[in-house]
């Protein structure tokens, strides 16, 4: 339990209604990252690919402080497939509000990602964390491998105009 809220902090599935607290959140996480231009989603975006999509783009677990009720925290995640594992999950986000780090929040959201994971059938949680972020120091010690030091895996991206050039020059229609 939490250092500071005991029974009082909560991990719970994220509702629609709580995407404005975690879009805010999402803004908070790109400014800690000295990305603050990175997010593009709105709330509405999230309402709807997260709780009106079929089957939703992705699942999201919240830390509320009960009493307060108030989100701390949240852990953005969605299910993947490996070729070599088969089922697996990927976590896209796990933030904790700075004022609230140190108490156990995100080792709470952390270990509630991998009870689903596990609960799901996946073989493995995947996640990426940058270089200085204090947190590597966290997933280390729960066993995580950093896949770039390791088997010097190379994360890629593809996104605007080359992800539509790329589309472009399938030939598929």
């Amino acid at each position: 339990m939490s250092q500071k809220y005991g029974k009082d902090l909560v991990i719970r599935d994220a509702k629609k209604e709580d995407m404005k607290a975690v879009a805010q959140m999402i803004q908070e996480l790109a400014d800690f990252e000295k990305m603050p231009n990175g997010p593009k989603l709105s709330v509405k975006e999230l309402e709807h690919d997260g709780f009106e999509r079929q089957p939703p783009a992705f699942r999201c677990k919240v830390a509320e402080v009960q009493s307060a009720r108030s989100l701390v925290g949240y852990a953005l995640y969605f299910p993947t497939y490996s070729t070599w594992e088969g089922v697996s999950m990927m976590l896209e986000d796990l933030y904790v509000r700075p004022e609230e780090r140190r108490r156990g929040v995100g080792r709470r959201l952390f270990d509630a990602i991998a009870k689903e994971a596990v609960a799901s059938g996946s073989s493995r949680l995947d996640f990426h964390v940058l270089e200085w972020n204090p947190a590597r120091t966290f997933y280390n010690a729960k066993g995580a491998e950093n896949l770039t030091k390791s088997e010097q895996w190379c994360y890629y991206r593809l996104s605007g105009q080359a992800l539509k050039d790329s589309a472009l020059s399938s030939g598929e229609t």
